[in-house]
């Protein structure tokens, strides 16, 4: 009898252990994605190390709202000349495709 109830309590800590990895394996695929690729470098923001703040100017993407470092942006030149700044490729494509309708 108390053979049987070692063996139910090892299998539940191996189930338990089990779960656990794979909870966080999942947890840890979801958190990187939400993590911009810069901050996933060894020592940035993700890995607990230190943030690096920078004195650039933010620059609002049109598309999508996001600020981003306006060293960082892509741009694109819009209606009379001026430059619009795009956290993404896809921000800038969706623009010009905006762009290129009549209106």
């Amino acid at each position: 009898m108390l053979g049987w109830l070692l063996r139910l309590l090892l299998l539940f800590l191996l189930v338990r252990a089990v779960m656990l990895v794979v909870g966080g394996l999942f947890r840890g695929l979801i958190e990187s994605a939400r993590v911009p690729a810069d901050a996933r470098q060894p020592g940035g923001a993700a890995a607990g190390g230190p943030v690096a703040r920078s004195q650039g100017t933010l620059v609002q993407d049109p598309v999508c709202g996001t600020y981003v470092l306006q060293e960082r942006a892509l741009t694109a030149r819009g209606a009379g000349g001026t430059i619009a700044y795009f956290c993404s490729e896809r921000c800038r494509s969706a623009y010009d495709a905006q762009a290129a309708r009549p209106h």
